[in-house]
């Protein structure tokens, strides 16, 4: 494996610097593979608190900027901040649910003292989270990547199959995704060199053409962006600190901080470095402390993303500094709204035909887990499938399945990571340990 200013033909450790150009590209890469996520949060939680679009755009552009400073901050580090590892921070999908339930009732203020709350009570235990690395075996790490992968697909295959858009289940949508898919495929498989380490960028690029070409490309948003905005602190005024907010939003804050652990791990694995104590302690210390600093640039809490564990796992670049990079692209997309629109305008089916292999390969690196550890064995087996199986059913729970139940309870049982997390662990040590069988 070369150094410097060339590039692996295959992987690129952890520590590795390649030359900027190639930098730019892993970055942009990983942009392109977490964009959709960052801004789908809170384009989620200020339709459904019906806020104004100057405000959900006060929303889209903080999360753009904290999710860049976060990034940058984990895969560089300061001091005992951050992991030092090729780790993407964003939005957290496991926080839609309580921040409608608290800004609905007690309006967004209401939600920016609980992320605040939240955010630093998980900064505080980030000094203790490697006591409990005892717990989490390759038996429940390997469970909680796995459940993370399975889990994200079907929002790979909605993306996929148009998302929420009119292109929801039209041919088109299905024929532009499945290209992006097949291009993939080609590149990382049949070619050699530095074509597959972009070759999740190089098939979003040709998809993005492909819908341009199809018709179904709209870049209205990109006219009507401005070219540079700065934040403004507390747009939405002085946070409130309730305790009933605090309380459901906490549940959501211990269901991101689980699904970091995994990330943390999981990144470990496809990057081939080994996880110890500053690691796991780092990359949680981030998770807090970045999601109430988000507050401040109107920003929403923040955790690690796992679909760019997928792009690591399929493209050999496990560069941290690839990933610093991506931080800091964010952070300009932040600033620069007409930037930021231009891949907002992307048609959901380009991203979810690369969503697809990265969701998938996510779930094979768990699976991998087991294998390192040479430990799968009846009682393993068992662990697994009783914390899949509930970990599945209650991630993908009926509508209504829940509602009869306390809300701070929904918020953790409607995530599968939290709930498969909890019982793999739980399974974990109650179960007896056999003899080891031939």
């Amino acid at each position: 494996m070369k150094r410097g200013n060339t590039v692996s033909s295959r992987f690129i450790g952890v520590d590795e610097k390649p030359a900027l150009p190639y930098l730019v590209m892993y970055g942009v890469q990983h942009v392109l593979a977490m964009f959709a996520g960052i801004v789908a949060v809170p384009l989620m939680v200020g339709t459904a608190l019906k806020l104004p679009g100057e405000q959900i755009t006060i929303l889209v552009q903080g999360s753009l900027l904290t999710s860049g400073i976060g990034t940058l901050v984990q895969s560089l580090g300061i001091g005992r901040l951050g992991a030092r590892l090729p780790i993407c921070m964003g939005t957290a999908f496991v926080f839609i649910s309580p921040f409608i339930s608290v800004g609905s009732q007690l309006g967004i203020q209401a939600i920016l003292g609980a992320a605040i709350v939240g955010g630093i009570i998980e900064y505080i235990f980030s000094f203790f989270v490697w006591r409990i690395q005892k717990y989490v075996p390759p038996v429940v790490t390997g469970t909680v990547v796995v459940l993370i992968g399975m889990g994200l697909m079907p929002l790979g295959f909605t993306w996929l199959a148009g998302g929420e858009s009119s292109l929801f289940g039209q041919p088109i949508s299905f024929a532009i995704g499945g290209l992006v898919l097949v291009i993939l495929i080609l590149i990382n498989q049949f070619t050699k060199g530095f074509w597959p380490s972009i070759s999740v960028a190089l098939a979003i690029v040709v998809g993005y053409l492909a819908a341009g070409i199809a018709g179904v490309l709209n870049l209205g948003l990109v006219k009507e962006a401005t070219w540079f905005a700065i934040p403004k602190v507390f747009s939405f005024g002085v946070p409130k600190f309730s305790f009933p907010a605090i309380l459901a939003v906490l549940v959501a804050q211990f269901a991101s901080m689980l699904e970091t652990i995994g990330d943390t791990y999981a990144t470990g694995l496809v990057a081939h470095k080994e996880i110890g104590r500053r690691e796991l302690s780092g990359a949680i210390s981030v998770d807090g402390l970045l999601s109430s600093i988000a507050v401040l640039f109107n920003g929403l809490s923040i955790t690690s993303f796992s679909q760019n564990i997928g792009v690591i796992s399929i493209t050999g670049v496990a560069s941290r500094f690839a990933v610093a990079v991506s931080g800091i692209i964010l952070l300009l997309m932040g600033l620069v709204p007409k930037f930021a629109a231009l891949i907002a305008s992307m048609p959901a089916p380009v991203l979810g035909g690369a969503a697809l292999v990265m969701f998938g390969a996510i779930a094979g690196s768990g699976i991998l887990q087991f294998r390192e550890a040479k430990v799968f064995g009846e009682r393993e087996i068992f662990i697994f499938a009783i914390s899949v199986a509930l970990g599945m059913g209650f991630g993908l729970h009926p509508e209504g399945a829940l509602e009869h139940l306390p809300s701070y309870l929904t918020v953790i049982l409607g995530s599968g990571v939290a709930v498969g997390g909890i019982t793999a662990i739980i399974l974990n040590q109650l179960l007896p340990h056999r003899q080891k069988e031939e």
